[in-house]
């Protein structure tokens, strides 16, 4: 069982992730790509992705690598996740190859300092102290598996951050925390979650970042050493595929009454909240076109604006639920 505990302050300083985090994708869709009980959604992908490494002998050489940094179960070192606040891959990456030797082997002793044979790599990279070979299997993974579905990944988690908004706009901080996952119980100032070993975090005043991930998934992850920036890693999203199709009758009988790409929006709009971008992406049409479509949606009584940051939120009225409900 994983207990996180919280403050007065810590709540305060409850925060969500921005954007989708590049190396907590990675290294757990190298995890999800091993295991065993890996949900629906996700066959698709790996199934695309070990069907291009049969054919490239080099590429399932990278995916067997990747596999040794990351087991499909046990811990793996934090010194995967740097603290950078930057976006892309490469920043992270560089921040991993710069990070000191003593603060590499000091990592990796305490990841590691339970089991009876540390992985090979492990073994090796404590003992030079570098790690240009750990960060070339990831970034040759990343191309492999990870950078062919980055966009989708970026909708899911997209996704995640406005229905996280919804509940914080509608219930505050409680609605937000008790709302992340239903792997995730809020008994305040008590967050529980179910966890490979019993592991408790006092956050102390420093407060937490919450990380949707696309490829986190049954459960949340944390990192093992408490003195770093608290941080919990929640699985985006439930396990229906990503951006699912319309149901084609139901579009095409409302774009009769509203126009298709109207219809369309709306039917998304059913399923959860969503941003300006975010509908733009998953429509393929451009924000411009977003923001005119709810105007007149907005101005018809089925959908609602709000502001939350720099971001637009839409949502549907109870007018909107109800002329669905009409057309199904």
């Amino acid at each position: 069982m994983l207990r996180i505990y919280f403050t007065a302050e810590d709540l305060r300083r409850v925060r969500v992730a921005a954007r989708p985090h590049p190396t907590w994708e990675l290294v757990l869709s190298i995890n999800s790509l091993q295991s065993p009980g890996l949900p629906a959604r996700y066959w698709e992908w790996r199934d695309a992705t070990l069907a291009v490494a049969r054919r490239r002998p080099e590429h399932l050489r990278w995916l067997r690598a990747a596999a040794t940094l990351v087991p499909a179960s046990g811990n793996f070192p934090d010194l995967l996740h740097p603290a950078t606040a930057s976006a892309a891959l490469e920043d992270h990456l560089e921040a991993i190859l710069s990070l000191p030797r003593d603060a590499v082997r000091d990592d990796l002793r305490r990841t590691f300092r339970r089991h009876a044979a540390p992985p090979a790599w492990a073994t090796s990279v404590y003992w030079h102290g570098r790690t240009d070979d750990l960060v070339a299997t990831l970034r040759e993974y990343h191309d492999i598996a990870v950078g062919p579905v980055w966009q989708r990944v970026h909708q899911q988690v997209e996704t995640d951050r406005v229905r996280l908004a919804g509940h914080l706009l509608d219930s505050g901080v409680d609605g937000l925390l008790g709302g992340l996952h239903p792997s995730i119980c809020w008994h305040p100032p008590v967050l529980e979650a179910g966890y490979p070993v019993d592991f408790t975090v006092e956050l102390a005043g420093r407060g937490l970042t919450i990380v949707p991930a696309h490829f986190c998934w049954d459960q949340p992850v944390t990192l093992i050493h408490t003195e770093n920036q608290p941080t919990l890693i929640c699985p985006a999203g439930d396990d229906s595929p990503i951006a699912p199709g319309e149901p084609d009758g139901h579009v095409e009988q409302l774009a009769n009454l509203v126009g298709r790409t109207r219809a369309r929006l709306l039917v998304r709009l059913a399923v959860v909240p969503a941003t300006t971008t975010n509908l733009a992406t998953l429509l393929a049409v451009t924000p411009a076109a977003v923001s005119q479509h709810t105007r007149v949606l907005r101005e018809a009584g089925l959908v609602t604006t709000s502001r939350f940051g720099p971001s637009v939120r839409h949502a549907l009225t109870p007018l909107g639920h109800d002329l669905l409900r009409a057309g199904a």
